[in-house]
This record gives C-alpha cells, structure tokens and sequence, in this order.
C-alpha cells in the first residue's frame, strides 16, 4: 500500500521537475531570442558585423582567380578557414566574452539564485550564440555564392557534411567558450589573452596555412584540436578529391573528422554544465564588487 501510494508522489515529482527543466529551457530561448534582437540595433554591434561581413568579400574577390593547385581555387581553401574561424570566435570567443561580462556585472550570481537559473541562463547563452552563428554563416556563404559564381560548387553531399560538422563544432568549441569564460576573471583579460590563445589555436589548426607546411610538432598539436578537422570537412566538401593530397596523411579523412570533433562535443555536454555550475557557486557579491572597484581604479 505504501509502495503505491509513494509511486503517484514519485511521478508527480518527476512531471513536476521536467515541467520545471522544460519553462527554463523556454524562458532562455526567449531570453537568447531578445538578447539577439537588441544586438541587432546596437549600432556598434552592427558596425562591426557589417564591416567583417565587407572584409571577407574583399578577400574573396582579390583571390578569385588564383589557385593553390590545379583546378583548385584558393578560395576554396581560404572558404572553409573564414567558416572555421567565424565558428571558433562566435561560440569560443564571443561566448566566453559574455560569460566573463555577466560574472562582473552580478548577472550570473542572480541566475543562480532563481529556480533553474542557470539552466535557463545557459540556454539563453546557447540560443544567442546559434543566432549569431547563423547569421554570420548565411551572409558569408551568400557573399561567397555571388563572388565566387559556377566555382562555388557543393553538391548534396558537400552541403550534408557543412550542416553536421557545424551543428558538431558548435558543440565541441562552446567548451573552450566555457573553458575561457571561467578561468579568466574579467572582460580586459579575455580581450588579450584569451584573443591570443584563440588565435594561436587557429593558427596551429592550419586555417591561415596548410598544416602539412608546419613543423612536425605543430602537426601534432593541430591534429588534436576539432579545429583542424573542422576546417578539413569543410574543406573536402568545397575542393575537389585530388585536393586531399595536402592533408597530413596524403588523402581526406572525413570519418576520423567526425570522430574526433563528435569526442570533443560530448566532452563538451558533459564539462560545460559543470564548469558553469561551480563558477556561479563560487560568486558572491563582494567578490563581485571587488572586481568593480577594481575595473574602476584601472580606469
């Protein structure tokens, strides 16, 4: 009698926390959604979407008839790297920006306070990010259609292998973006350092050169990031076969690609939400206004 009598309350309180996960999960979307929009009319914000968005067309257009090989386009290298690096810098860089921010502002700290706070605080974070990834993606494949012209050719493969090594990336580089967001302390920091170690990283992932160009024990390195494999997906999908020749290795391995990028993203759903968890456990409040007085005093 009491074993059934328990199992109604066991339920109820089941339902009663997935009710309570799922208006978390919608209030960040919401709060991500309207984030977004605000951004838009920031002028600044805009400035510099605009001006990145101008940048990458030049590039393309001053490259548009130069090869890196025989039927191969250096655009079609210099592509896949712009792609790479937009997803690096909008769910690395960006994001951990944002964290960092909202830790010093005492956002972060009232989001813990709430019910499933930061759950919905995360998802709000997520939902800007995808947003902003979005955007930035479609208006630099566009630009690359209108100036690249019959060379921009990606057959319904190609367009497959972007789509789920995208959704793939933006799992596994949201780990750094926590990564970074919880061991730097203040916005001024991830402006330099972390800038650093994010481009460092795309650098050594063979997004500015060919890796197989590099050191052997850059190769190495590079070979262990998802970047590299990122960008190497991105790659056999805009270049033609014969073009896999200047990968390490000689040839295209799409398959460890996925592999590798899909390891990174499970290690990222498991270690962000942690990692989120214990930062906002360990703010209070005079930690927060410490770190005020002291962005004041550098002023």
């Amino acid at each position: 009698m009491s074993a059934a009598a328990a199992r109604p309350d066991g339920e109820a309180s089941a339902t009663s926390a997935a009710n309570a996960n799922a208006n978390a999960i919608r209030a960040g979307v919401r709060r991500g959604l309207i984030e977004h929009w605000i951004s838009l009319r920031t002028p600044s914000e805009t400035a510099f979407m605009v001006i990145g968005i101008a940048v990458i067309g030049v590039v393309l257009w001053v490259n548009r008839d130069s090869e890196i090989a025989p039927g191969a386009s250096l655009n079609s290298f210099i592509l896949p790297s712009i792609i790479t690096i937009q997803l690096l810098f909008i769910t690395c860089y960006g994001l951990a920006t944002v964290i960092v921010t909202e830790r010093e502002d005492g956002t972060l700290i009232r989001a813990r306070s709430l019910p499933n706070g930061l759950r919905a605080y995360s998802t709000g974070l997520l939902t800007r990010t995808m947003c902003e990834l979005v955007e930035m993606m479609v208006l630099t494949l566009v630009i690359a259609a209108i100036i690249l012209g019959s060379s921009f050719d990606v057959g319904p493969a190609g367009v497959a292998v972007i789509l789920g090594m995208l959704v793939l990336g933006t799992v596994a580089l949201t780990t750094f973006g926590f990564v970074l967001g919880t061991v730097f302390k203040n916005p001024r920091s991830v402006g330099g350092w972390g800038f650093l170690v994010v481009g460092a990283l795309a650098y050594v992932s063979g997004l500015v050169q060919p890796l197989v160009s590099m050191p052997a024990w850059v190769q190495v390195i590079g070979q262990g990031s998802p970047l590299f494999w990122i960008g190497q997906a991105f790659r056999w999908a805009f270049l033609p076969p014969e073009a896999g020749a200047m990968e390490p290795g000689g040839d295209w391995q799409l398959g460890i690609a996925f592999a590798v990028v899909a390891a990174w993203a499970i290690v990222g759903l498991v270690l962000a939400p942690r990692l989120l968890h214990r930062v906002a456990r360990r703010e209070t409040g005079s930690a927060i206004e410490a770190r005020r007085q002291a962005a004041l005093q550098r002023a």
